[in-house]
Formats: structure tokens, C-alpha cells, sequence
């Protein structure tokens, strides 16, 4: 028998009084949030209103909203720019932007500033009145950009799907879903979890969203409840927790780039694609880094972050600049470089075709025809189809399936632990549990 269901709002009298004395961020989950494609951000800038409500009842800051005006943002980003020489010709070693590839002209995008919302009033970092309330109302802004860079791309696009997944799953049932979460619930929400076969793995990770959002709004974490944590355990030892996929080796990769002229007909994409599956494998990407899954194109490989080294006569290396990635806490860029490579096709080669065919100037790495977004799920449903074409389970390999043909394959060429955690963006020695030896044939 599975966990016995309990109305998700019998919390003891007192507990409610608390809750409604937190602000009105118990209400902000509904069944129609399932479609918000950021609910981890609009659940953090609750954080605002209730430091703002603090404030207020403390006398920090007025009752009444201050008289505020439209302010400008932040200055603008400052974007490092690559300079040909007098001449106009390119140099042996010199680094070429990839947008120089395209030979047109260079833009910097503007960045607009980010103002903070709270209960319905828009705040600028300035007010007119010159109290202390000003002062402390600039530093609001601050909050929300620290808390919304308190987390990688890749890891709020993990929370915001646990957290549609438990709406769809409170719609399903007809129960309530408001913050703070009671225990039952989410007990309810680990049996489901476990009956629609997620991993133990998920699940805890399924749990870290949830428990993400409680500490950061200052609630009590329901998912560290002893009950809690005797099912995830359960799940655990009744799973399985063998990760089942597979790496992408370069005999692969060469396969599913002969595969793409079959399954793909449009030029553009053919070259896109062709691109794509040699830069995942050659710099050790994770999917989230280059296409995007949760429409935040700004989270993934810009054009601006691509660079070519020139050689004698012709372009020898692609340099990388992964500005936000997994565990990335320092905030510091990290650069990578790759050269042609051991596959049929060059890496370099197929990236400039790619960028020869790409019209637009500016934004994400990879994009569609005409400008437009690239979504992860037309990525994986073409991999898909070119690894059906060419005989292979599209269950045991995945997009991730790249990063770790390229963690297994230096591991063979006899890179150092150290050398693949650095080039492979790893926080840890978590990359070891990629190496695949045995899925590699010694002919291949």
C-alpha cells in the first residue's frame, strides 16, 4: 500500500496564522502555472516583497510606496572587442571573432537594466525623496540579481521542470498547491514520482527544488521531514540506479554525421547540425549549454564567445568562452580550445561552413534559419532520428551522450583526472563516473 493521502491543508491553526503572516507568497502556486516557463524566478522575486514588508514594520521604510522614477539600469556590459590590423588582413595566430567569419559588421547588444517588482510597484535603483528609505530600497535590486545568479542556467532549468512536474501533478489529484508545502504532499509527490519510474537520482533532485525555494523564502523544508527522507531512501534501495547511457565516440559521431544528409534536407540545418554534434563532442558540452530548453538564449554559447586562431593558411583552433555553466560559484569565464580533431569531418571546418550560411550577427551560437530559436527539443528529436538511422538504441543515447564520449575517449588518450575536470567544466571528481572504457571497442 502506498503512503496514506492526507489533505494537504490541515496544518495545525497556528501554522496557517504564521503562513498568511509571511506575505502573500502561499498563493502564488496554481494549476495555471504549469505553462510559466520560469518558476523558480517568479517564486524568488517574492523574496523583495517580503525583505520590503520587513522593512516596512520595522519603519526602514514607509507604509506607503515611495514617489519613485523611471531610472535606468545598470551600465551596460562591457564586451571585449577583436580589432584587424591596419591592412585589413588576418594574421598567423591571430584570434579571429567568429562573427568575423561572416563578414559583417560587429554589433554590441544592448543590455537593458533589470528593475526589481515587488507587490506590484516597480522600484529604480533611485527615488526622488531623499530619505533613508531611498537607500535601502536601492539595495533591493541587489537582492534579486544575487539570488537569480545564486544558481546555474542548468540547474534552475532542472528546478523549473520539478516544479511544473509537482503542479501537473496537484492538478492531476485536485489538491491545493500553495507554499509552505506540507509533508503529505510532498510524500504524495515521491510515491509519484516513483511510480512514473524516475530514478532515485531525479527524485532527490525533484526534492532539491522544492527545497530550494522553501529556504529561500524562509520556510520550513518539508523534504528534510524524517518521512521524507525513509521514502527517498526506499526508492533507493528498491530502484535502479545504473545510469544507462551511453558515450558518443568519434566512430559514432562519424556514423551520425553520414546519417545526417539522410534524415535532414534543408542545407541550412544539415550544416547547423553538423556543427553542433562535432562542438558538443569537442568541448566537452553539456546540451544546456548550447541550445536552450527554457527560452533563456542568453544562458548558452553566444556568437561573441566563439573566437578562430589563424594558421599558415587556414584556421588551426576554435577557442571558447563558457560564461555560465554547472557550478560555475566564482562566476569566472572559462576558456577551452579544440582543433580539427581524429573525425572524417574537421571540427573546424564544419563550424565555419556552419557560419558562412548563418545570417544573423548577434545571440546564441546556434540558431535557426532566418534568426530564429533553436529549441532543445528539435535537437533531441533530431538526434534521435539520426541515431535510428543509424542502428542505434535512441534510448541509451541522449544528448549528454557527447560529454561523455568526450570524457571517456580522453581518458583513453591518457589525459590526467585534473585535465579532464578542467576542460570539462567538472566541480569535482563526478566526471570519473563517465568513463566508459568497456563501451569502447579497441577497433573503433
Amino acid at each position: 500500500m502506498g503512503p496514506k493521502k492526507k489533505s494537504a491543508g490541515t496544518e495545525p491553526p497556528a501554522k496557517r496564522r504564521r503562513t498568511a503572516q509571511n506575505g502573500n507568497a502561499t498563493n502564488i502556486l496554481s494549476a495555471s502555472d504549469t505553462t510559466n516557463s520560469d518558476i523558480i524566478q517568479s517564486l524568488t522575486k517574492n523574496i523583495t516583497s517580503n525583505i520590503m514588508a520587513e522593512l516596512q514594520k520595522v519603519g526602514v521604510l514607509p507604509t506607503q510606496n515611495p514617489q519613485v522614477e523611471q531610472a535606468g539600469g545598470p551600465d551596460q556590459d562591457k564586451q571585449q572587442r577583436f580589432e584587424r590590423n591596419t591592412s585589413g588582413t588576418m594574421l598567423q595566430g591571430e584570434q579571429i571573432p567568429a562573427s568575423a567569419v561572416l563578414d559583417l559588421e560587429r554589433q554590441l547588444p544592448n543590455t537593458q537594466g533589470s528593475r526589481v517588482s515587488g507587490a506590484g510597484t516597480t522600484y529604480s535603483t533611485r527615488t526622488i525623496s531623499g530619505t533613508r528609505s531611498s537607500d535601502a530600497s536601492k539595495l533591493l535590486e541587489y537582492i534579486e540579481q544575487l539570488t537569480k545568479a545564486a544558481i546555474a542556467p542548468s540547474t534552475k532549468a532542472t528546478y523549473n521542470r520539478a516544479w511544473r512536474t509537482l503542479l501537473s501533478f496537484c492538478s492531476k489529484y485536485g489538491m491545493s498547491c500553495e507554499l509552505p508545502l506540507s509533508t503529505s504532499l510532498v510524500a504524495l509527490f515521491v510515491a509519484h514520482l516513483f511510480s512514473d519510474s524516475f530514478s532515485p537520482r531525479s527524485i532527490s533532485t525533484y526534492l532539491s527544488a522544492l527545497a530550494y525555494v522553501h529556504k529561500v523564502l524562509n520556510y520550513q523544508d518539508p523534504t528534510q521531514a524524517f518521512v521524507i527522507q525513509k521514502l527517498v531512501a526506499g526508492a533507493y534501495r528498491l530502484g535502479n540506479t545504473f545510469d544507462i547511457r551511453l558515450p558518443i565516440t568519434p566512430h559514432i559521431l562519424n556514423n551520425l554525421l553520414s546519417c545526417i544528409p539522410q534524415v535532414i534536407h534543408e542545407e541550412y540545418k544539415r550544416k547547423m547540425f553538423r556543427a553542433m554534434f562535432l562542438f558538443a563532442f569537442y568541448a566537452f558540452a553539456r546540451i544546456g549549454e548550447i541550445v536552450s530548453s527554457d527560452g533563456h538564449t542568453d544562458d548558452v554559447i553566444q556568437l561573441s564567445d566563439v573566437t578562430f586562431t589563424r594558421g599558415a593558411e587556414k584556421f588551426n583552433q576554435v577557442n571558447v568562452c563558457f560564461r555560465k555553466f554547472k557550478h560555475n560559484s566564482s562566476g569566472q569565464p572559462k576558456y577551452i580550445s579544440f582543433s580539427h580533431g581524429p573525425c572524417q569531418i574537421s571540427a573546424i571546418d564544419s563550424l565555419v561552413q556552419y557560419l558562412n550560411v548563418r545570417k544573423n550577427n548577434e545571440g546564441p551560437l546556434f540558431i535557426l534559419n532566418g534568426g530564429l530559436q533553436l529549441t532543445r527539443s528539435v535537437f533531441n528529436k533530431t538526434l534521435q532520428k539520426c541515431l535510428l538511422c543509424c542502428g542505434l538504441d535512441s534510448t541509451r543515447y541522449k544528448g549528454h551522450s557527447f560529454r561523455i564520449g568526450a570524457a571517456t575517449v580522453a581518458a583513453q588518450n591518457g589525459c590526467t583526472d585534473a585535465q579532464i575536470r578542467s576542460v570539462g567544466r567538472w566541480h569535482s571528481n563526478a566526471f570519473q563516473k563517465y568513463i566508459r572504457s568497456n563501451n569502447i571497442p579497441s577497433n573503433k
